[in-house]
């Protein structure tokens, strides 16, 4: 085929084609390889995948995470029965990271595991490609000595690109209680170290505990001052800052949680245990452009609002799919039609420890792995 069509267009049509096949393809011989190893068809085949995302459910228990990975035409299938056997495939998380995924993009998964002693703790992440099959090197670790008894530290993590640098990073937030200090280490994809970007005394209590990537910056939604924050870290020029998130008041709120829906960061909260509530921030750059996307009574979801935090899971139409834990620790998992107010189906899942369920969106690349 080499030999009577061009190059270029040899390129354009593998770049339509799913990884799944392009992954065979490169089986074929070394031309193959070579051409579905172009980083132009990486990049072009990434740009076409990223216009049909997948859902990706990751249900989180006490001692291990699995992913369930729903493709965004068998929404639909998932909408109607969000069960793991019913759709989509279920992908074990890789040994030894059995604890913590945190975080997804462009096909790229991070995976998070540490070690805790009396007079330290590490932290080290690698990166998985569940299309390619490809698990990266452990990263180097980032240690965390202790000053004394009680001392402790807040660590949370948060996964993005800088297409500035084009270099794929994980950020580490680290709250020092006993110095009242924030610090923000930041680890990019082949690095022989971490780098503490920056320092500030500014207290931000985490709530959501993953940092969400949207737009170049990755977000964590917590409490600093007794207020509700949200604190943005801008990967391209390493800057960290805080703002407001309106309605949301802790005297007469739950705990808020974050996502990211219809390429807008949202935060869902619930507002005097009455009425559940999503707001859409347009732009993560402008705290202005706040809006409501989601307003519905707890009387309508026939659920009590003192169960472990509701949160939506996707958004497909005028459909929504909600899961929350009740007190027997049992994933409830709600599609409920905005348009209509009302419940098409509820299901429950029975599990024999406490966990989880969250989502993000997914798309199957070819990215390589350093």
């Amino acid at each position: 085929m080499a030999g009577i069509l061009p190059r270029e267009l040899i390129l354009e049509i593998l770049s339509w084609l799913p990884v799944t096949s392009l992954i065979r393809f490169r089986c074929v011989s070394k031309t193959w390889k070579f051409l579905i190893s172009d980083p132009y068809l990486v990049k072009l085949h990434l740009e076409r995948s990223s216009r049909t995302p997948q859902i990706l459910l990751l249900e989180r228990q006490r001692y291990k995470s699995q992913c369930f990975l729903a493709g965004l035409d068998s929404l639909p299938c998932l909408i109607q029965n969000p069960a793991p056997s019913s759709c989509g495939r279920i992908l074990p998380c890789p040994e030894p990271y059995k604890y913590y995924l945190f975080g997804s993009c462009n096909g790229l998964l991070s995976l998070h595991d540490s070690l805790f002693t009396n007079q330290y703790e590490e932290h080290w992440v690698c990166f998985w490609n569940p299309a390619t099959k490809h698990c990266s090197r452990p990263s180097p670790r980032l240690r965390l000595k202790y000053g004394g008894i009680g001392f402790h530290y807040d660590v949370n993590f948060g996964f993005g690109y800088d297409d500035k640098r084009n270099s794929y990073k994980v950020v580490a937030m680290l709250l020092d209680w006993n110095r009242h200090q924030m610090s923000v280490w930041v680890y990019s994809m082949g690095d022989v170290r971490w780098r503490r970007s920056l320092m500030t005394s500014l207290t931000f209590l985490n709530i959501d505990s993953n940092g969400y990537f949207l737009n170049g910056t990755i977000n964590w939604i917590g409490l600093s001052s007794g207020e509700a924050k949200c604190l943005s870290y801008d990967l391209n020029n390493d800057t960290c800052r805080c703002f407001s998130v309106p309605e949301f008041i802790p005297e007469n709120s739950g705990f808020p949680s974050m996502g990211v829906l219809n390429d807008c960061l949202c935060v869902c909260l619930d507002i005097e245990r009455t009425v559940f509530v999503v707001l859409a921030l347009k732009d993560v750059r402008d705290e202005k452009s706040w809006s409501r996307l989601v307003c519905v009574s707890y009387q309508t979801l026939i659920m009590s609002p003192y169960y472990y935090k509701l949160r939506i899971l996707c958004m497909w139409g005028d459909l929504l799919l909600l899961a929350y834990s009740n007190w027997d620790a049992n994933n409830i998992i709600i599609t409920f039609n905005l348009k209509e107010n009302k419940i098409e189906r509820t299901r429950t899942y029975y599990k024999k420890f406490p966990n989880r369920i969250f989502s993000c969106n997914y798309v199957p690349s070819l990215i390589l792995l350093t």
